[in-house]
């Protein structure tokens, strides 16, 4: 008869580290079981922390262009999230100077010698946490071909000496095969000086056009109300960023082409989730579009691709939402995304970047970013379980193909490991989850919040455990030894049971960098914002109350960010030797949690902000 765990007490918690009971060992599995398949770890804690060390030089680096004082630099945004957004919308220019230069035998030294500079590797970065659009690209455009070849030389470095590599000072080989290949300074400030405006065309009489970054009107080509004039005074055309972007399109349909290489297709139609070169799922869709561009602009013998390309946006009256209309509607939704402005990439890279600002600053906040953080074998712990539950979220992702699963913090930071290394991600997923999984981080807040209900409802359901709680841990030195204060057992048999508080409750806080506001539906996305806000505030309140009738024990604090909260599952090694957490499958061996009576799961929250 197997022994009851024992209960949960305070005097483990209150006892002093030298009387209190170290937490039994946590042996990192060597495998874990996605869709009925096993498979080694995707990503290691080596990885992690490189990919750690990467997000501390990002939230550096805002942290330097929010302190820009200079009055030098004509027409700079006075106040600090404008200032972020000009600064990122440099760098994104930076990125793709680089990538136009960069050829695949650049690599061939290895990525340490051409490795850009900081705040072009977070463009890089954000590009690459948008797989799917970052895998199509590499093989649709010619022009990202060495970029492509340079990804997996990144991810080969990472967790081989990547963080090392951005804590020394760049070598001159490194700095010279920049500035011969941009023809702009290397570092980012002095680069600011350098870079006043780009030379853009005409989308209509495809003159060269010198567009300004910043203008005192705020209609500079970095700016949110980007517009000007042609210089042609034949033609006087009103270029803005969808004129761009309309411009785009009709060159990629312009073109001919017999349907064996991917270039001659629309951005987002020849990779799909279970065939990453699908031409011919390319030719099908261009073909339609064609056709229905046809049945009023049929394509004239002999005519260029230029002046087709002139026809065909002249029909649309240069206007992105007069292609949206007709039959087409929803299959070219995700297509016209990538038709937004006149750069070669299919991702509008200045708002990826924005977007993943949150999980940065969240990531720094909670101080994992901090060099030196996870050092000690008890704190790498943390790191563990964050692979684990990610390979956790594969399994539930693969179980329900139609579902759109929620992230939680620590999962996203393993996921997010794994796409950096852009090639093996994409095996990984279709060879274990039967599909490419990708990665959308514009969701609306309402549909968030509901998908995310749905996946701690669906994780309960398979592995017999809740997604996560919230609560503040006791205070500790190290997150290691935040967790093992956590923790309450005896001299019996090693189980970790949940905490026996109320305060300990079932919580819907999803990794935020996905919270984005729609600005097309601004109203429905803050109406839902504020109301979960309000339920967030209501709880606090009660709380604090709680807390000063002595109901609570733990410290509260009036400003703690529920979205901090970030459920760490610590999992006991029992000594029966065919417990599924020895063969690596620790929370859905034999199918699910109960496969194994042997192991209990504690959920538990590591957090430094309270």
């Amino acid at each position: 008869m197997q022994t009851a765990p024992p209960s949960y007490t305070t005097a483990g918690i209150n006892a002093s580290a030298d009387t209190r009971e170290a937490p039994p060992a946590y042996s990192f599995p060597e495998a874990f079981t996605i869709g009925g398949r096993t498979t080694k770890p995707f990503v290691n804690v080596s990885q992690i922390k490189d990919h750690l060390a990467l997000l501390h030089a990002f939230a550096e680096l805002k942290i330097s262009v929010e302190g820009i004082t200079t009055t030098e630099i004509l027409h700079l945004p006075p106040d600090k999230e404008r200032r972020w957004a000009w600064f990122v919308g440099l760098a994104v220019e930076r990125f793709e100077k680089w990538c136009k230069a960069l050829l695949p035998s650049h690599s061939e030294n290895g990525i340490a010698t051409i490795l850009p500079p900081i705040d072009v590797i977070m463009v890089w970065h954000a590009y690459l946490l948008n797989p799917a659009w970052y895998a199509e690209d590499g093989k649709r455009l010619d022009a990202l071909k060495g970029l492509h070849q340079a990804g997996n030389g990144l991810g080969t470095v990472l967790g081989g000496g990547l963080g090392e590599l951005l804590a020394a000072q760049p070598s001159q080989q490194r700095i010279d095969n920049w500035v011969r290949m941009t023809a702009i300074p290397f570092d980012p400030f002095e680069s600011i000086h350098w870079t006043v405006g780009k030379e853009i065309l005409c989308p209509k009489c495809q003159a060269v056009v010198d567009a300004p970054y910043m203008t005192e009107e705020g209609t500079g080509y970095l700016q949110h109300n980007f517009t000007m004039k042609c210089i042609n005074q034949a033609c006087s055309f009103e270029i803005t960023r969808d004129t761009l972007g309309m411009r785009k399109l009709a060159n990629d349909l312009s073109i001919p082409g017999a349907g064996n290489t991917a270039s001659e297709f629309l951005a987002g139609t020849v990779h799909t989730p279970t065939n990453i070169w699908n031409l011919d799922h390319g030719k099908l869709v261009k073909g339609s579009m064609l056709r229905v561009s046809s049945r009023r602009l049929p394509r004239p013998p002999s005519v260029s691709n230029t002046t087709y390309a002139a026809y065909l946006i002249e029909m649309s009256d240069y206007r992105l939402d007069r292609v949206k209309k007709g039959e087409l509607v929803r299959r070219i939704a995700r297509i016209l995304s990538a038709y937004v402005d006149d750069k070669i990439f299919s991702v509008e890279l200045t708002g990826a970047i924005l977007r993943q600002g949150s999980f940065v600053t969240k990531m720094y906040d909670l101080q994992w970013t901090k060099p030196g953080f996870f050092d000690s074998a008890e704190d790498e712990v943390a790191l563990q379980h964050c692979i684990a539950r990610y390979h956790a979220f594969l399994d539930l992702m693969s179980s329900s193909p139609a579902s759109f699963f929620v992230p939680c913090l620590d999962i996203d930071l393993a996921w997010h490991t794994h796409q950096l290394m852009a090639s093996d991600y994409s095996k990984d997923t279709i060879q274990f989850v039967g599909r490419f999984v990708d990665h959308d981080d514009k969701v609306e807040e309402s549909h968030l919040a509901s998908s995310f209900d749905n996946t701690c409802r669906e994780w309960k359901s398979r592995f017999g455990v809740e997604y996560t709680h919230c609560g503040c841990p006791l205070p500790g030195d190290t997150i290691g030894q935040r967790l093992s204060r956590l923790v309450g057992h005896s001299t019996a048999p090693s189980y970790l049971i949940p905490l026996d508080r109320d305060d300990l409750l079932a919580a819907t806080h999803p990794s935020d960098h996905n919270t984005v506001v729609a600005f097309h539906r601004r109203g429905v996305s803050q109406a839902a914002h504020l109301q979960r806000r309000a339920k967030i505030e209501q709880r606090q309140k009660r709380d604090f109350k709680r807390a000063q009738a002595g109901k609570l024990k733990h410290r509260l604090n009036a400003q703690h960010d529920p979205a901090f909260l970030i459920p760490v599952p610590m999992y006991s090694t029992p000594e029966s030797a065919g417990c599924a957490a020895s063969s690596g499958s620790i929370v859905y061996g034999g199918g699910g949690f109960g496969g194994c009576a042997g192991v209990r799961v504690l959920h538990c929250v590591v957090c430094s902000s309270c």
